[in-house]
């Protein structure tokens, strides 16, 4: 289990500064990693109307319970790490791990875990580039008919890390963009 603080910055992009940024960042075609991703809320939408998410997030070798709640400007991301066939036997039977950290967050929030659902999935094709600022990450995300492109800048510094995300737009040339996550923009296709 691990619980961190996330501080990310986010930016949509065209399928072209998609490709050009591959490019320029000398991120090869056949380095990305895929991520599988399974979302759970309730019925009445509890977690989303608390403006979080819980996801399993599947590997090649691993999967992972993940709970994101904000925290400030940020998110708290706790982390229960599962073998694949944990991960599957959740998937399949559509509940969580129910000894773990996540669902103690969960009960804090006062949901109860059977009241979860399996409601929305999307697969991410990742690039990342570790840069003295923090991590660059190239995301590809298809979910139903739908696919679109992403790029995360991710720091430990909010301040530093926005100059740094700010200035890596202007030098490419890239309209600053609102954008929102992954799970809303995927709930937001159906």
């Amino acid at each position: 289990m691990t619980q961190h603080v996330e501080i990310e910055f986010k930016n949509s992009l065209t399928k072209i500064e998609y490709t050009k940024l591959l490019s320029r960042l000398n991120l090869a075609e056949d380095t990305f990693y895929i991520q599988e991703n399974y979302y759970f809320d309730t019925k009445d939408w509890k977690l989303k109307n608390l403006h979080s998410a819980l996801r399993i997030r599947f590997f090649s070798d691993s999967a992972e319970l993940t709970l994101k709640t904000p925290l400030e400007k940020n998110l708290l991301e706790t982390t229960d790490d599962l073998s694949l066939k944990q991960g599957r036997f959740f998937l399949d039977t559509q509940t969580i791990k129910s000894n773990g950290r996540v669902a103690k967050q969960l009960a804090d929030l006062k949901i109860n875990l059977e009241d979860l659902f399996l409601f929305g999935s999307l697969v991410t094709k990742r690039h990342e580039k570790k840069v003295g600022q923090g991590l660059i990450v190239l995301d590809e995300s298809t979910y139903g008919n739908n696919k679109d492109y992403e790029l995360e800048i991710e720091t430990t510094s909010r301040e530093k890390g926005e100059v740094f995300f700010n200035e890596f737009l202007q030098f490419h040339s890239i309209k600053k963009r609102p954008t929102k996550n992954k799970i809303s923009r995927m709930m937001e296709s159906s």
